[in-house]
């Protein structure tokens, strides 16, 4: 028979794989980034933990990874100096992302463990983890909203072009997964179980 668990299991899988993507955004991989600008010719993608800055097409130059840093596009030359000690704090919050995923990968544990054994106290962990992790990836993704779209209407007050990045829409589509890995995980957990490989109880 199916474990009940399985799929609360995929879910929380698909939600841990976004968010290790959003978790290793630029300065890691420049490839993922929330906002990107262009000045002088040049380009500066931001992500978690600082930004990669491309300099009129001579390649990718990135910043050493810290918790919070400076949101201007003084990499490229440009004087933003516009008060960004606010967005800095912001940029610290983003911690949550990394930690809303390594609460999906406790779920996941928690996920296998009862298809393994078959269990219904397991599951029910798994979906209440799941939650919490769904609560600090809301809690980022309405953080990266208000950051990030502050962020590019500040430069585009003062003429320069600004994008959203993919890892907001990457947030966003971990956020669904761990909507549905909490509700399934719930719903599995009232499933029937077989007996359980250790302790021998039936559910």
């Amino acid at each position: 028979m199916v474990s009940p668990a399985w799929t609360g299991f995929f879910w929380c899988f698909a939600a841990m794989v976004l968010l290790l993507f959003v978790s290793v955004s630029a300065p890691t991989w420049h490839q993922v980034y929330f906002l990107k600008a262009f000045a002088n010719a040049s380009e500066i993608r931001y992500g978690i933990w600082g930004y990669c800055t491309n300099i009129a097409g001579a390649g990718w130059d990135c910043s050493s990874a810290r918790l919070g840093y400076d949101l201007d596009l003084t990499p490229l030359g440009v004087d933003t100096n516009y008060g960004t000690g606010v967005l800095r704090n912001f940029t610290k919050v983003q911690i949550l992302h990394p930690i809303a995923g390594a609460l999906a990968l406790i779920a996941l544990i928690w996920g296998l463990l009862a298809i393994i054994l078959a269990s219904r106290a397991c599951t029910i962990f798994m979906s209440l983890t799941a939650f919490l992790g769904l609560l600090a990836a809301l809690v980022a993704l309405a953080i990266d909203l208000a950051l990030w779209i502050i962020a590019r209407n500040r430069l585009e007050d003062r003429g320069y072009d600004a994008d959203l990045g993919n890892a907001l829409w990457i947030t966003v589509g971990a956020c669904a997964a761990l909507i549905l890995g909490t509700c399934t995980a719930a719903c599995g957990s009232c499933g029937r179980f077989a007996t359980g490989r250790m302790g021998g109880e039936k559910y």
